[in-house]
């Protein structure tokens, strides 16, 4: 790893600052970590919705796939920014064609039991993927990268990044929900496990979640990566060794030469002064006893070097030995200060124990008491259950069935509007020359059937479209029958040919469709026709 090409500036952060330079990160290298990520997840995407429309029952399954495989995913775009910032210049394609092998380590843990708990497995992801770590090695540096409230902090920025993908999901269910049918896209009741019979309400949910997931993923993954570079330079020193090494050698020094020579030219004027100069008078000597006399009362604390070490090999080795000992003595390096104090003399003695006290032993009691304590409890719980019960049900959400529609396009199909022999009028009102009438009567006859009879949910406001679209679905439901939707198909179409086309249909087609519709409809309600 070569330090002196990085690209950011590495130093231990707190977690918070840490995760913060992870967009910075990403917002130098957008373009390049997001084509990478892209070019993973959207097959993915794809190949879960392929599914969805192939096996709809299994839609739930097909819409956990991408998630469950999202953290092998992540391994892209660590691999760009893990290049990258040490000015390592890699492409998306690049990227892209090393994931396979980027794989190896953890990929088990990741996909069964860490997936549905380990939000924090970006800081993990780099031990197996870029420290080639395996086994109790890998065990032992997972633990070491999450301590020091690493681990903490990516697991709740983990959390926090989950929440947000829903919140984009769920506007985008409600944006879309905004603008479009209701009986065509129902998404809140989708939401809630209703009416999930279309196919675009079933592929609806997976495509806000692949927008949601294509922009969280490379913001996890960069941020998560940064604070494990910042546990990393807090437990290895980089920025100490970013310093060092910038530091020059003596040799490399310009001045180096000129100084050296300096010195032995000063050395004799040095010797001269020190001659001619006087003694230092007896105040500095006493000081300079000071010293001594703190190090004879410092005898009793430990020494850097012991005294057993092996021998010098010679002069110069004992003299060096001799000036390195003079500085770890000195205040700066020691490590502690001898300083006289005055102190009690009966501190020293020992305390005597405290003897146990005779009390007797209440352990019995005070386990009585408790149980008591929790039955009373219980007690009251349930007396407040039995004498406010009434009120609490009343805030508990009851479950009102939907009223039957009573109109639709301007249509009264209530069953008190109808004649007694339906298809009777219809061949009474076509004798008249009332064409519209009777397709009318016939149309909006057909419909109360299928609301009246049948349970079948239309909306006030809905067309002759969306009641084929529905009268299909509970058809697929069983909770209408082939002859049942055989007739609504037929009567639709004639009043749609008539009374938009103006194509009016020959008496033999309106005939006909009497006959099937009191084939199967005119029994009274009552018989469950």
């Amino acid at each position: 790893m070569q330090l002196d090409r990085i690209t950011i500036a590495l130093r231990p952060r707190p977690a918070r600052q840490a995760l913060d330079l992870g967009f910075a990160l990403l917002h130098a290298r957008a373009a390049t970590v997001y084509k990478a990520w892209l070019a993973l997840w959207l097959p993915l995407i794809a190949v879960a919705m392929a599914l969805t429309a192939a096996l709809p029952d299994y839609a739930a399954l097909w819409f956990l796939l991408p998630w469950w495989f999202k953290p092998l995913l992540e391994r892209a775009p660590l691999y760009v920014l893990s290049r990258q910032v040490f000015g390592e210049e890699v492409t998306w394609r690049q990227a892209v064609r090393a994931w396979p092998g980027q794989l190896g380590g953890g990929w088990i843990r990741m996909l069964t039991w860490w997936r549905p708990v380990m939000a924090g497995r970006g800081l993990y992801q780099p031990v197996w993927q870029l420290e080639q770590a395996r086994g109790a090695a890998a065990s032992k540096r997972r633990d070491v990268i999450g301590r020091d409230g690493a681990g903490r902090a990516a697991y709740m920025f983990g959390l926090a990044c989950a929440h947000f993908e829903i919140v984009l999901q769920v506007g985008m269910l409600a944006f879309v929900g905004m603008f479009t049918s209701e009986d065509q896209f129902k998404v809140f009741s989708y939401m809630a496990g209703r009416d999930s019979d279309s196919m675009a309400m079933l592929l609806l949910p997976l495509a806000c979640y692949a927008i949601g997931g294509a922009i969280v993923g490379p913001v996890y993954t960069a941020c998560c990566f940064t604070l494990y570079l910042s546990r990393r330079a807090a437990l290895e020193a980089w920025d100490i060794e970013l310093v060092l090494r910038q530091i020059q050698a003596p040799g490399e020094r310009r001045s180096g030469t000129g100084q050296s020579v300096a010195a032995w030219l000063l050395a004799p004027l040095a010797l001269v002064l020190a001659t001619w100069l006087p003694a230092p008078p007896a105040q500095a000597a006493d000081t300079a006893q000071e010293p001594a006399a703190r190090a004879s009362n410092c005898a009793s604390m430990p020494v850097l070097f012991p005294a057993e070490r092996f021998g010098a090999r010679d002069e110069e080795q004992h003299k060096l030995r001799q000036d390195i000992d003079d500085i770890y003595a000195g205040d700066d390096l020691r490590g502690y200060d001898c300083a006289p104090t005055w102190r009690m003399k009966k501190g020293d003695q020992p305390k005597q124990p405290v003897k146990p006290s005779a009390a007797p032993d209440l352990s019995l009691l005070a386990a009585i008491i408790r149980a008591m304590l929790i039955a009373a409890a219980i007690g009251l719980c349930a007396w407040l259950l039995y004498r406010y019960g009434d009120r609490l049900r009343a805030l508990l959400p009851r479950t009102v069935p939907p009223l039957p529609a009573t109109e639709i396009a301007g249509l009264d199909i209530r069953a008190e509007s109808l004649p007694d022999d339906v298809t009777a009028e219809v061949r009474a009102l076509w004798e008249q020359g009332d064409r519209r009438g009777a397709l009318a009567l016939l149309y909006r006859a057909t419909l109360s059937r299928l609301v009246q009879r049948h349970g079948v949910q239309l909306a006030q406001g809905a067309t002759e479209g969306d009641c084929l679209r529905v009268a299909a679905h509970a058809l697929n439901r069983r909770q209408l029958d082939e002859a049942g939707h055989a007739v609504m198909a037929t009567v639709t179409q004639l009043w749609l040919q008539g009374a938009y086309a103006g194509r009016w249909p020959d008496g033999a087609a309106v005939s006909d469709a009497c006959a099937a519709w009191d084939a199967r409809w005119r029994a009274p309600a009552g018989s469950g026709a």
